[in-house]
């Protein structure tokens, strides 16, 4: 019996911990042998940081590439950074990206990723395909389209012969329970490395005789797989599976000097003086403030709507600086959240706002697909919105009355509502899930903020207030 040992070491949904990266640098190069594989399995860079905004995302391409990884998937947080930016990844990195997915809008392959990849390890060739999850809806923002992971995944194999190859692999950012489907419908696919779904499988999933691996999220763990495999029975005959907690190593020297050097040019690209402006904007998770009321009112405006509205907790502070730059307005607005046209009827419009003056929705724990910030935060709404309102209520009867443009809002009315698209999904102000007809747009709120804090008009309108106190 001729028994060949492979060793596959796995990371996934580091969001942009580049620090938790230089350790995980540290246990591949402690761990890995001639038959190791390194994988990343998406949404290894996040653009909530400096270092990943700032380089269009080069700085994953040097990190990866540093430590010698053989092959990446793209994640949805890559794919939302524009297919320029790919096209960056790519001509930066010295290892494959494989995604046989990802095609532009015109239906062409994005220049150099590839549908697939064998490795030779040993004698032993292994087969690796990729696949990403599909949101169209916002790739297409960005001259995108993602296509159906299991069509795609035929298409390839069946443009293989099984002689080319011993291990099939597929590299996966479409989360454990797609994983699963793939394991059921497509025969043959020894191994899953997994990502999206953020599952810290210490014991590997078995799916239809498929070993399906997934290492967690944030940098926590690095996934060590190691299979051995009967060249005579052509099959794997024993595995053993281990996550490796990154903390217990310590930051790569080598790591740590990219990740500077990336922050400096990051910092320096960022820091250009785009505008002026001539007074202090407050913020505030929990009152009516400036900043909220003008981020509102810019929603509204660019979107053309019956009016805006944002949860305050998108914004991470206020504006005390004279110079604005790209880096004040990332510090600001972290957030990759696009601006939203939706449909949202009168009584959740209101059920929202009320739960909005509650401490328990403004200091909830910011969470869920895009956020980047702390706290929910309150609702921020426009300048033809008035809310008339008495604290002392109980809760969820504090609003004595709501006008939209100098009208009672109608409970039963559909409103056009200019907001971003995590409102639209109803994280943390569940009743906003209600919404229907939503149109999503390419830029980020930031984009917003950088347009119209330069507008006098806006400025002015954000000392407006929305939220009158009545004590009856």
């Amino acid at each position: 019996m001729t028994r060949l040992r492979l060793k596959i070491l796995h990371i996934n949904d580091l969001h942009s911990r580049f620090e938790e990266f230089s350790k995980i640098a540290s246990v591949i190069e402690e761990i890995r042998d001639d038959n190791t594989l390194v994988f990343d399995a998406g949404d290894f860079y996040d653009e909530w940081r400096v270092e990943a905004r700032g380089t269009r995302g080069k700085i994953s391409a040097d990190l990866l590439s540093a430590s010698n990884f053989n092959a990446r998937v793209i994640g949805n947080t890559e794919g939302f950074s524009e297919k320029g930016s790919l096209e960056q990844l790519v001509q930066f990195s010295n290892f494959p990206i494989i995604t046989s997915n990802i095609y532009d809008l015109k239906g062409k392959k994005i220049d150099n990723v590839k549908d697939y990849y064998i490795f030779k390890v040993g004698s032993l060739k292994v087969l690796v395909v990729g696949v990403t999850g599909a949101f169209n809806e916002f790739y297409n923002l960005f001259n995108i389209h993602i296509n159906d992971p299991l069509q795609e995944i035929k298409r390839v194999l069946s443009n293989i012969q099984k002689t080319e190859y011993n291990l099939l692999i597929i590299l996966s950012h479409l989360g454990l329970s797609q994983d699963k489907i793939i394991a059921k419908k497509i025969p043959n696919v020894d191994i899953i490395i997994g990502g999206h779904s953020h599952s810290p499988l210490k014991e590997c999933v078995i799916e239809n005789g498929t070993i399906i691996c997934q290492a967690g999220y944030y940098g926590e763990s690095v996934g060590e797989l190691t299979v051995d495999y009967d060249e005579n029975q052509n099959k794997i005959i024993h595995y053993e599976n281990n996550l490796i907690l990154a903390s217990d190593y310590p930051e790569h020297q080598k790591i740590k000097k990219i990740l500077s050097e990336n922050y400096k040019r990051a910092y320096e690209n960022m820091s250009q003086k785009l505008f002026e402006l001539k007074r202090e904007i407050k913020h505030s998770f929990t009152e009516e403030s400036e900043l909220g009321n003008l981020l509102a009112d810019a929603l509204k405006d660019f979107l053309n709507s019956d009016f805006g509205l944002i949860n305050s907790g998108v914004l991470n502070h206020g504006i005390n600086r004279k110079y604005i730059t790209k880096l004040v307005l990332h510090e600001i607005c972290p957030s990759p959240l696009n601006p939203t046209r939706v449909e949202i009827k009168g009584s959740d419009i209101l059920l929202s706002l009320e739960k909005s003056l509650l401490e328990e929705f403004q200091d909830l724990n910011g969470f869920g697909p895009g956020f980047r910030g702390n706290k929910l935060g309150n609702i921020q709404v426009s300048s033809n919105v008035k809310v008339f309102y008495n604290p002392d209520n109980p809760p969820q009867q504090k609003i004595i009355s709501l006008e939209i443009n100098k009208e009672t809002i109608d409970r039963f009315k559909w409103y056009k509502v200019a907001t971003s698209d995590y409102i639209q999904r109803g994280t943390g102000y569940t009743d906003f899930a209600n919404c229907r007809n939503e149109e999503y747009r390419p830029e980020f709120l930031r984009d917003l903020l950088e347009i119209y804090l330069q507008e006098e008009k806006f400025l002015e309108l954000s000392l407006q207030k929305r939220f009158i106190k009545v004590n009856l």
